[in-house]
Order: C-alpha cells, then structure tokens, then sequence
C-alpha cells in the first residue's frame, strides 16, 4: 500500500509545507485538499511544481466552496480536469447532504452516472454522524455504509474509507470496511482515531491516541491483499508545534504502518 499525507493535516499553513513534511517523514506522496486552490488559474503548473517534492498521488474534491451547493459540481468537475492533466489517478469527495441542504448537488448526484470518466478512480467518501441526544443523526444522504455501496456501485463509483468517521457510527472498523465491498470497492482510505469524551465525539486523532484498533486493521488489509492507497489525515492540534518532532512522530507512525 502507498502511504500518503493529507495536506489537511495542516491547513492552518502553506500547501508546500505539507509537501516538506511529507518527504521529510518519508511518505509517498500528498493527498491535496482543493477547497482553496482548485479555482487558481496557474493551479497545474503550481501542484506539478510541488510534485517534484513528492508526488501528487490523490486529490479531495472541495467540500468548503463559495456559494451554492451548484459550486461543488463545477469545482468536483474541475478536479477531474485538474487531476488528467497531472496524471492523478485518484480523486476523493463527499456525498450530497440531505436535499434540503444541498438540493442541487442532490439532484445532480442521483441524476448523473460516473461510467464514463477515465483515468480517475472517484472514491465517494463515508460521512459522520453526530450526537443527538443518546443516540446518532447524519446530515448527509447515505447514512448506512450499505446505502452508501449501492449509490457507489450504481453510478459507477468507487468508494474512500475514513476511520475516524467509521468511528462515530459505533460499527467496528472491520465490519464496517465490509459492508463497504471491502478492497473490491474500497479504493482509498483516511487514517486517523477517533474517541468520545465527556459524551463529545473527537475526530481525527493521531493514530494510537483514540479509541480505534486502527494497528490490528492494518494487519487485516495486509491480510487480504490491499495494495491501495492510505492517506494519514490527523488534525493540526494532532501534530507538535516544532517541525522536527512533526517529522518524528510522522516517521514513527509510518514505520508502525509498514512493521
């Protein structure tokens, strides 16, 4: 499997400090979030300038857009043209929120089939829930991992598995990786922990420091041949504040991933 590092993982800086980070800990390459960067009319030459650090081996799609939900169309649209011109072949984005929320991305998701986009793998990504009362609520349309698998296989999708918002469903990781379709379907995943506290749910930790038996599934992709690509995602407040113990602690974790 590729290890890879979210370019999220510090958002509070530049772009290129996620490239430094990334080669310097010994990763193999930068998932690059879009939300600020997709709309740069330079973008290709910028990322392709980046990419000789390490390379650009997935892009997520803009989840954080400037105005209507119509603008998460033309921006996943633009990624898809962003990413053949650099020869990415992967490509990471939410589903819809319920309609009501964002009724044309909604209507245009249900509508619309993925058949015929080449040479970009497009991995439809399971969502949070949150807390509501004693119990769970979604505010996006697929709820259930299974709802989720069959909008993907219907339009021709394939899917990104996200741990930490694995965890705020309460299904264990490995059931729940399987009723996503596993590695036939699962094509991307983002690594990180996840806890509840005082009755709050906390995404995004560091792997280790959270709830999640993130190590033991890593063994089971082993086990079952996942050659795919891993993206570590952890929040800022995750990481030090100096860059060398950031470069540490990434190092460490990427020699326990790969044991």
């Amino acid at each position: 499997m590729k290890l890879l590092l979210s370019s999220g993982s510090f958002y509070r800086e530049s772009l290129e400090k996620s490239f430094y980070m990334a080669y310097r800990a010994g990763f193999d390459g930068v998932e690059v979030i879009m939300n600020e960067i997709y709309y740069r009319e330079d973008v290709v030459e910028y990322l392709s300038e980046l990419g000789k650090i390490v390379p650009v081996e997935a892009m997520h799609a803009p989840f954080l857009v400037d105005g209507p939900s119509r603008v998460k169309v033309v921006s996943l649209n633009k990624c898809v043209e962003i990413a053949l011109s650099l020869g990415v072949k992967k490509i990471v984005f939410h589903p819809p929120m319920k309609f009501f929320l964002e009724p044309y991305y909604w209507w245009w998701f249900l509508k619309n089939s993925f058949n015929g986009v080449d040479r970009v793998e497009l991995c439809l990504e399971n969502m949070p829930q949150k807390r509501w009362g004693k119990g769970r609520m979604s505010l996006w349309s697929f709820k259930s991992f299974e709802r989720l698998k069959r909008a993907a296989q219907k339009r021709g999708l394939f899917l990104a598995f996200d741990t930490t918002h694995c965890g705020t469903s309460g299904i264990p990781l490995i059931e729940a990786f399987e009723m996503m379709g596993g590695i036939e379907l699962v094509r991307h995943i983002h690594f990180s922990d996840f806890a509840e506290r005082e009755g709050r749910f906390v995404e995004h930790l560091f792997p280790g420091e959270g709830e999640l038996p993130l190590f033991e599934f890593i063994e089971y992709l082993k086990s079952k041949g996942y050659t795919e690509t891993v993206t570590v995602e952890v929040s800022p407040d995750a990481l030090p504040q100096d860059d060398i113990e950031r470069i540490n602690k990434l190092k460490a974790l990427i020699d326990r991933i790969k044991g």
